[in-house]
């Protein structure tokens, strides 16, 4: 390890990082405490079920479905790929940034941003933190990656596909092996809210896969990830992974969190989604995970040396000048 900031990290977190380098995944033990989890579960819980009652909840994974199918031919989520009924088991629950301070308070958490901070680097942005609800009688998620936007290393002698046509099933796969791979710029935290179980529809994942240089292969073998809950899960965005199917009786929660480098699009965005009253009491740290923070002149909404964007910031739109008055320095 040549990153200076692990003189900052504690034995066990060290020992994170090497299992996170060296398997693609790491477990953080006792990252929630009892009442945590608990306040977590209720929160969650509420609000799940209020959004069932409104007729917003996003719920997926029905015992029938062909995930082949959830995005289109352009590799676009179909729009009917999220419904509120009672046939797809799992609910999604996002933006909860918005939905309760318990949920704010995890982005806090010293042993997880440590962690971060030691393979983003100096600053990364929140990309998503939502939520996943596995119900009885789901159909398992494919194996999948978080970071296959991620255009990957080609040869000068080759066309490679352009950076933008890449989709969630149009990737640029080059026959001939690679040597090179893409860094990780991606990571996801699992808080598991309840014990995660094969049985309960524990995430999947394939050890080691984060150093193959390209996407999931069908049929590839995987392995429960498997720990009680309280504990976080980490996985570099380039680990093979997806939701198991929960062949038991009891729903499965967990809460989804994903960090990348300052350089990417976020998967929600929370310049525009953030509601005020969330940032009237947000301190720089969470103002810079939502994407409000200049980095390198880039994110920038007015003078490019300003350190934050002011979302109620009067813009300049589209003036002309006063011809009375004398002309001023260009």
């Amino acid at each position: 390890m040549t990153n200076q900031k692990t003189t900052e990290l504690s034995p066990d977190l060290i020992a994170s990082v090497h299992d996170l380098e060296s398997k693609g995944f790491c477990y953080v033990e006792k990252a929630m405490d009892i009442k945590e989890v608990s306040n977590l579960k209720k929160r969650l819980s509420e609000q799940a079920l209020a959004e069932e009652q409104l007729g917003v909840a996003y719920r997926e994974g029905g015992p029938n479905v062909n995930w082949g199918d959830f995005y289109d031919e352009d590799g676009k989520i179909r729009k009917d790929a999220y419904i509120n009924s009672k046939e797809t088991p799992n609910q999604r629950v996002w933006m909860l940034v918005n939905k309760g301070q318990v949920f704010v308070n995890l982005l806090k958490k010293p042993s997880i941003r440590k962690i971060m901070d030691f393979m983003l680097g100096d600053e990364y942005i929140l990309s998503s933190h939502g939520a996943n609800i596995v119900r009885p009688g789901n159909s398992p998620m494919p194996l999948h990656t978080d970071q296959w936007w991620m255009p990957p290393p080609t040869r000068k002698d080759r066309r490679h596909l352009p950076a933008g046509s890449i989709n969630r099933k149009l990737f640029d796969n080059d026959e001939i092996h690679r040597v090179a791979i893409s860094p990780p710029v991606v990571f996801n935290v699992v808080w598991m809210l309840d014990s995660f179980k094969e049985k309960n529809g524990a995430t999947r994942l394939v050890p080691g896969s984060h150093l193959f240089g390209k996407q999931p292969v069908k049929g590839t073998k995987s392995i429960s990830a498997e720990a009680p809950s309280g504990t976080a899960l980490i996985l570099d965005g380039r680990t093979w992974h997806g939701t198991g199917a929960n062949t038991g009786k009891t729903q499965r929660r967990s809460i989804l969190t994903t960090f990348c480098s300052p350089q990417f699009r976020p998967q929600e965005n929370y310049t525009v989604g953030i509601k005020r009253k969330v940032l009237k009491t947000a301190d720089n740290d969470l103002r810079s995970l939502l994407g409000l923070k200049v980095w390198n002149a880039y994110g920038r909404i007015g003078h490019p040396t300003d350190e934050f964007i002011d979302l109620d910031a009067q813009l300049i739109g589209e003036i002309k000048p006063n011809l009375s008055l004398k002309r001023g320095i260009l």
